[in-house]
């Protein structure tokens, strides 16, 4: 038997505007093709998110953090101090072979 998997995140919106009509998690659930636990655990989740917003936490990005999360002020930052390291070994072989 297959699954069938529907991003419900999508229906959110849709979702909470049906919810203050009036409608049940049964009746979102028929209408939009979900089941009823899969609207009752959506609007938990989301309202657990919301007071967890409202009382000050800042949500992070889901997944595994981007391996370059530097911001474009610290990347270049570092290209200058890598610039200035250059200059500083150039500058020192050039004093070492003779030249200035």
């Amino acid at each position: 038997m297959s699954r069938q998997y529907t991003h419900v995140m999508q229906y959110t919106e849709e979702i909470f505007q049906r919810k203050a009509a009036g409608e049940t998690n049964r009746e979102i659930g028929e209408k939009l093709g979900l089941s009823k636990k899969q609207v009752k655990q959506l609007v938990c989740r989301e309202n657990r998110k919301r007071r967890l917003i409202k009382n000050g936490y800042i949500p992070r990005p889901q997944g595994r953090p981007r391996k370059d999360a530097r911001t474009k002020e610290v990347r270049e930052y570092d290209e200058i101090i890598k610039l200035k390291m250059q200059v500083e070994l150039l500058r020192n072989f050039l004093y070492e072979a003779g030249r200035r």
